[in-house]
């Protein structure tokens, strides 16, 4: 769950500022209070659109491109690993932080970044 939330602040960071740019830090809390244990993923990736909200937890969305072209580039034989794009990450997330009494949220703000 970890691995896919960071990889996704640090994919919105470096798309939407360059990856040749001075890059903002994503930032992460963790927080132990009495009755759970939080964690906070902060980036400055420039947040989701409104309308894209309720589709973050679909299996058919994306903001990393077309699947379709990733498993062509791999049919073809290019090797380079496919790190994002098949919309999958963030739902198989949520469900894992449920299976274990947890949650994943989102708070997004557009042209800024997203909490998650």
């Amino acid at each position: 769950i970890f691995f896919e939330l960071i990889k996704n602040s640090m994919r919105a960071v470096v798309e939407r500022h360059g990856p040749g740019a001075d890059l903002p830090p994503v930032e992460v809390v963790f927080a132990e209070g009495i009755e759970d244990i939080a964690i906070k993923i902060s980036d400055k990736g420039g947040g989701i659109p409104r309308s894209g909200m309720d589709r973050l937890w679909s299996y058919s969305f994306t903001t990393a491109g077309g699947t379709a072209e990733k498993i062509e580039r791999n049919k073809s034989g290019d090797k380079r690993p496919v790190m994002a794009g098949f919309a999958h990450g963030l739902p198989l997330s949520r469900i894992h932080a449920r299976a274990f009494g947890g949650d994943v949220q989102v708070m997004s703000l557009e042209g800024h970044g997203t909490d998650v």
